[in-house]
Parts: C-alpha cells; structure tokens; sequence
C-alpha cells in the first residue's frame, strides 16, 4: 500500500526483489559517520522466520561499527527516475556478508525545495537584528525556507518586534530538539518575505527565506527535514493500522 510517498506492508517486498532481481545499484550511508558505499543487494533470506537483505561487507566496515551506530540508510532510483530511501538495522556480519534488517517503509524524496514538513515544537530558529538577538519557533520549514511565530527576547523593550518584510538576516542557527535528537544548522544569509498576524500565539508569524547556506550545512539541513518527515509517516501509521 502506498501513503502518499511511502510505500509499506507487502509491496516493500516486491520492492526489495526487484532491486536485487534487477542488480540495482544502492547508495549505504552508515548513519552517525562520514560513510558512504554503492552496492547491490545480493540476496534476500529468512531466519528465524525473519526477512533479511544480504550484502556484501565492505572492507574495514565492520570496524566502523565498533564505535558506531547499526543503523543505516539507503538510497536508490526508481524506475520513475526519483530517488527513493529507506532505513534499516545491521543484524550481524558473517562472512564478510551483512545482514539488515526489513525496512518499515519506504520513501520517495521529494526534488521541490518549496517542500514543506510540519517542525515538533522544539524547533526553533535564532538570529541577530539590530544587534538584537531573537528566536523564532519554527512551525514548518523547508530546504528554501522556514515559517513561525518570533519570540520576543529579553533584550527587546518594544511589544511588537523590529522585522519587517525585506529585512535580511544574519548569524542564523536553526535548532532542531526533541527527545530523540539535538541538532544546529547554520545559514548565512535569509531574507523575511512575509508576515502574518497570528492572534492564537500572540505573535507575528513570518516567512523568511534563505539566500546562502554552506553546502555542508544544506546537506545536514536535507537529512534533519528527512528524519522528521520519517518519524510523523510512522506516527501517523501507526495511528491508521
């Protein structure tokens, strides 16, 4: 069954067969390192009544996890020409041969920078003005832009904030926190593009778009939309099952 750009249940199988029926090429990324490897997927294989993918162990890799993660990521085009990703678990490496676990789902990247994905509401973006320094709760945001309320600073003496539509930004930090993970962005340069009265927070909310991120960091910021997107697909799975 597909849920908009996931596919689950029964057709991540199929999924899985095809790719190792057809020798595509997959892109491993040992999450948590500076990793990254092409391979195949080599086989499919039950234990224990379990569903394994089967690939070949790079040499040095089994190294790597000793100080490490087992989680993985990986990534493939389909036959649609769109990347396509997934997250799994290495069960054990045996003879030079790594078993991973089955994914949950599997996912279809979205190409748009205008994507946007809903931020928990520990996310937060901070910056300088005026030589001011203010926060803004991030209520979503994608890899062009961010929208949300600011929070007034204690540095601030006016009730209504110093930003209007125009303004640019610097010194910008996205925060990205929740029980699970902590993580910082830097952007160089944004500009506020729109502002909007929001009477429920009491606050203005504002539309900033960023103008110059180092590549690094834009990756970094990739990943972070990506792993959030991920963990509200498996909420709300859960919820329909």
């Amino acid at each position: 069954m597909e849920h908009g750009d996931s596919i689950v249940g029964k057709h991540i199988h199929a999924i899985l067969e095809q790719l190792k029926n057809g020798k595509t090429l997959v892109r491993m990324r040992l999450m948590g390192k500076d990793y990254e490897q092409l391979s195949i997927i080599n086989d499919i294989r039950k234990k224990d009544k379990m569903p394994f993918l089967l690939i070949d162990c790079p040499d040095g890799f089994d190294d790597l996890l000793k100080d490490s993660s087992s989680k993985l990521q990986f990534e493939y085009t389909g036959a649609n020409k769109l990347p396509y990703f997934f997250y799994a678990d290495v069960a054990q490496i045996d003879q030079k041969i790594i078993w991973v676990t089955f994914p949950d789902l599997i996912e279809r990247r979205q190409l748009r920078r205008d994507f946007r994905v809903d931020m928990p509401s520990g996310t937060y973006m901070g910056f300088k003005k005026y030589g001011v320094k203010i926060n803004k709760q991030v209520i979503n945001l994608s890899l062009g832009g961010s929208f949300g309320a600011l929070i007034r600073s204690q540095d601030m003496t006016q009730p209504v904030l110093p930003l209007s539509v125009g303004d640019s930004l610097t010194e910008i930090e996205l925060v990205f926190q929740s029980k699970h993970f902590e993580q910082r962005v830097n952007i160089r340069k944004a500009v506020v593009v729109r502002l909007e009265e929001n009477p429920l927070v009491r606050s203005f909310c504002y539309a900033i778009h960023f103008l110059d991120m180092d590549k690094i960091e834009e990756k970094a910021l990739t990943e972070m939309i990506y792993v959030i997107q991920r963990e509200f697909l498996k909420k709300r799975l859960a919820i329909t099952d």
